[in-house]
């Protein structure tokens, strides 16, 4: 009997420390082409702020921050982010993100717990009076970077992406991260999940961007920066592009 229960002992063992087994990272060489961009009759609700594209694609993100309480987040390099200051939830306020959602062709709000984040990048950029041949709006971030990237492959690009260890990031540029786990890189353009934010501000050691369901809301998050103006690395959030913003 003993050396029956020791050898169910060990199988026990053996079990509990079998690492887990890890989703496969889907590779882009697997998947189709996404094709050219879709046509879409939505328009913005008012003018762009501003004559300039990339100064209106900014002004549009502090706007909306303001609008929903302007939530704050502080990351670093060694510890967990700090919550500076909470604003309005995106079931306080869902038709305003009804708006964002309208900008890729969706009838969905703040109350239909989904993620919006991509839907307010779209949202800001096509209200700033960016055309579609620049930029193709999309509910996924990783798709319309999937398009900027290709579209950087022709003459006058609106956006141009860069290694996040290669690229001092400016205001108006997209700060982009894979989430989930996904594998996405710029080598790797796999259509996982990600999010992306509008750098509105840059300052030495810091650069602040604005987005979309960070935390519920529309969230200014503020990031580290190496001597160079480079992001510094942060655990748990891992950046994959940096999108150089050329437009006037």
């Amino acid at each position: 009997m003993r050396p029956l229960l020791a050898l169910l002992l060990l199988v026990l063992a053996a079990a509990c420390t079998t690492p887990p087994t890890s989703k496969p990272v889907v590779q882009a060489k697997d998947l189709p082409p996404l094709g050219p961009c879709p046509a879409s009759s939505w328009k913005p609700e008012s003018p762009p702020p501003s004559s300039s594209a990339r100064t209106s694609m900014v002004l549009l993100a502090v706007g909306e921050w303001g609008r929903y309480g302007k939530q704050l987040i502080t990351y670093s390099k060694d510890g967990p982010p700090r919550t500076e200051q909470l604003g309005i939830r995106e079931r306080e306020a869902p038709q305003r993100i009804a708006d964002y959602w309208a900008s890729v062709g969706n009838r969905l709000s703040g109350l239909n717990d989904v993620p919006w984040s991509a839907a307010f990048i779209s949202w800001d950029i096509e209200s700033a009076g960016v055309p579609r041949d620049l930029f193709c709006p999309d509910q996924r971030h990783t798709i319309y970077v999937e398009r900027i990237v290709e579209r950087a492959k022709r003459p006058g690009a609106a956006f141009i992406p860069h290694e996040p260890d290669a690229y001092a990031p400016r205001v108006g540029d997209l700060v982009c991260v894979s989430r989930e786990g996904s594998g996405t890189t710029l080598q790797n353009l796999n259509r996982g999940a990600g999010h992306c934010d509008i750098v509105v501000d840059v300052q030495p050691g810091q650069v602040s961007a604005i987005g979309g369901n960070v935390g519920d809301s529309v969230t200014r998050s503020v990031f580290p920066l190496d001597a160079n103006g480079i992001l510094s690395p942060i655990s748990g959030r891992p950046v994959f592009a940096v999108i150089e913003n050329r437009l006037p």
